[in-house]
């Protein structure tokens, strides 16, 4: 008796990519924010016509694993839906209460952050903290914007833990929170925040997660402090 045969399945090149690019971003290779290459690059690398790359870019864009922008790279998107994220962000510009609230979800996140990445933190992990340190550094002495490094920073840790699910989920919550960050640079305590980025730094380099842990919660309850007095001061209070 003869065995039963599947028939051969043609996949087109356009799937393949789409795949082969989806199991980089699940697998942790590749990370929300992450910029792709360009198109003749990713051309070259998988040796497709620019027809089949374009199509499988438009598949990931649409099913939410890249985010494709005019005139800008194209960027690997968290794999939170933003239908989770964007009913909440009209709330952090009024509401006291939901940026607390959020705030109490972060610290949960970064203080796990910070203690795994005191663990697991590679010498590339290490050296790229320490460059945001030194840009941090530098930008105060211009009396330049802290924001992009804050979030830089805080996202780095994050990466550091080595943990793809909780890098996802860190990175939809700095989007919600980055204008919120702003406002701590608003209080002129830039160099503070610094020496606060500083004492956790060390601590991940130092291998302590312990010690992390509790300068990561230190840094959490200051933030907490000045973004509670700067609504205070604008009466930006709690709805009831």
């Amino acid at each position: 008796m003869q065995p039963d045969y599947e028939p051969i399945k043609q996949v087109k090149v356009s799937t393949l990519i789409v795949d082969q690019i989806k199991s980089h971003i699940v697998g942790g290779n590749l990370k929300p924010g992450d910029v792709l290459p360009s198109e003749r690059d990713l051309m070259k690398s998988f040796n497709v016509s620019r027809s089949s790359l374009r199509e499988a870019l438009k598949i990931l864009d649409a099913t939410g694993f890249i985010e494709i922008a005019q005139r800008k790279r194209t960027r690997v998107k968290s794999i939170v839906p933003d239908s989770f994220i964007e009913p909440i962000r009209p709330l952090l510009k009024e509401n006291l209460e939901t940026v607390l609230e959020v705030h109490d979800v972060r610290r949960c996140l970064e203080s796990w952050n910070a203690y795994y990445a005191a663990e697991r933190a590679t010498e590339e992990d290490i050296e790229g903290l320490r460059r945001n340190i030194e840009s941090m550094e530098k930008k105060i002495k211009d009396n330049q914007s802290l924001v992009d490094e804050d979030a830089d920073f805080h996202l780095a840790i994050s990466s550091a833990s080595h943990n793809k699910i909780q890098t996802h989920l860190m990175y939809s919550i700095y989007a919600l929170i980055r204008d919120t960050v702003g406002i701590c640079y608003e209080t002129d305590e830039s160099r503070d925040i610094l020496e606060e980025h500083q004492n956790i730094f060390k601590a991940i380099k130092d291998k302590n997660s312990e010690l992390a842990r509790r300068m990561m919660n230190a840094h959490l309850d200051k933030v907490q402090a000045r973004v509670h007095r700067f609504f205070n001061d604008r009466k930006i209070l709690h709805p009831r």
